[in-house]
């Protein structure tokens, strides 16, 4: 008789003598093992978009957790709509997917935006190919689909995301693509800002303190009075959320940047976006939160910005190479030509800034 049939349970193996088998490295490169990574209800966390800067290329990225079990899903969109999805065993690898080696913005996602906004890229990607399908059969005899996967692929998506099925409703599918969904405003407070020219051999920048609830508007106006710039020339911020600009008719894609604040945009320390006046280009990135400030201020800066009449990095340096030598005959030219004569390269100066910020009210 058994020991387990007279009730007395098995002897139990000795610790020393268990075997303890390596758990197999995740698997999430077959779509079809799909279904089975992930149990019971998802917890969805660490949403981000990133944009690639001057490109109509999108990221969004998170993390979904079921148990003690996370992987990454990363959604490129292209054009508005869904052009690959892929998993990542290790879930930081989704939210770095552009941060290497590409030149992006970066704004935090809540769950609820993430939802949004990866149906509306799935919703757009569905009705393009139904569309196709319908008025242009003749281009799915001419290749094979380089991603047979995707529909497979976002079918489970919308499971884990707890989205409805697509339904194909009659829409326009002339009409413009609708540019991401902007969270609404968070609540009031300041920002410490560091803004820098981009690729200057010596850098130029200034550290400013502004209020989060400033429209992206107000931003470039104490913007041109940090770098001393006539406010009404052109400008435009690029975001994770696309494009803004004072004439958004003549930009395609682009929304009124008096419409949307500084705070919609970027929320969290090391969060940036691209300021673009003229042809020149800067990075603003978020330093840290303050307290909220009365009014805009500058802490500190380095270096003139370029003359009105150095319209991009060449002439600036040409600039700065006549200086050196200012009686030279043809560096003569070159300082009334890009506005060299009284021009300071290395002139800064605080309280001149502050005065400035001042004035605009």
């Amino acid at each position: 008789m058994s020991p387990v049939s007279r009730g007395r349970k098995p002897a139990k193996r000795p610790k020393s003598r268990r075997v303890h088998r390596p758990r197999p490295p995740l698997d999430v490169a077959r779509v079809e093992r799909w279904p089975k990574l992930l149990h019971g209800p998802i917890e969805l966390s660490d949403c981000v978009v990133q944009g690639q800067v001057d490109q109509d290329l999108v990221v969004l990225a998170a993390k979904l957790t079921a148990g003690k079990r996370s992987v990454g899903v990363e959604v490129v969109v292209n054009d508005r709509e869904v052009d690959v999805i892929e998993l990542h065993a290790v879930p930081e690898d989704a939210l770095a997917v552009l941060r290497n080696g590409f030149e992006v913005t970066e704004a935090p996602l809540t769950p609820e935006e993430f939802r949004s906004q990866v149906e509306a890229a799935l919703v757009a990607k569905a009705d393009r190919d139904a569309w196709l399908r319908e008025r242009v059969p003749e281009l799915l005899k001419l290749g094979t689909d380089p991603r047979p996967e995707l529909p497979e692929r976002a079918v489970q998506l919308r499971r884990w995301l707890g989205l409805p099925a697509y339904e194909p409703l009659p829409r326009m599918s002339s009409a413009d693509p609708l540019p991401l969904v902007l969270p609404p405003p968070v609540p009031v407070t300041g920002f410490r800002l560091a803004v820098a020219l981009a690729e200057l051999d010596d850098a130029i920048w200034r550290r400013l303190e502004v209020r989060s609830d400033v429209t992206l508007a107000g931003l470039h106006r104490i913007l041109a009075a940090a770098f001393d710039r006539d406010e009404r020339g052109y400008h435009r911020f690029e975001t994770a959320y696309g494009g803004f600009s004072v004439d958004a008719q003549s930009c395609e894609g682009d929304r009124f940047d008096d419409e949307v604040t500084l705070g919609q945009v970027i929320t969290s320390p090391g969060h940036r976006l691209v300021y673009e006046a003229e042809s020149w280009r800067h990075w603003i990135r978020i330093e840290q939160l303050v307290a909220l400030p009365t009014a805009p201020s500058c802490l500190d800066g380095e270096r003139a910005a370029p003359p009105a009449e150095c319209e991009d990095h060449q002439s600036y340096e040409m600039l700065l190479e006549a200086l050196r030598d200012p009686y030279d005959e043809e560096n003569e030219e070159l300082l009334e030509e890009f506005g060299g004569y009284g021009f300071d390269p290395e002139w800064f100066d605080k309280e001149v800034v502050d005065e400035r910020l001042a004035r605009l009210g």
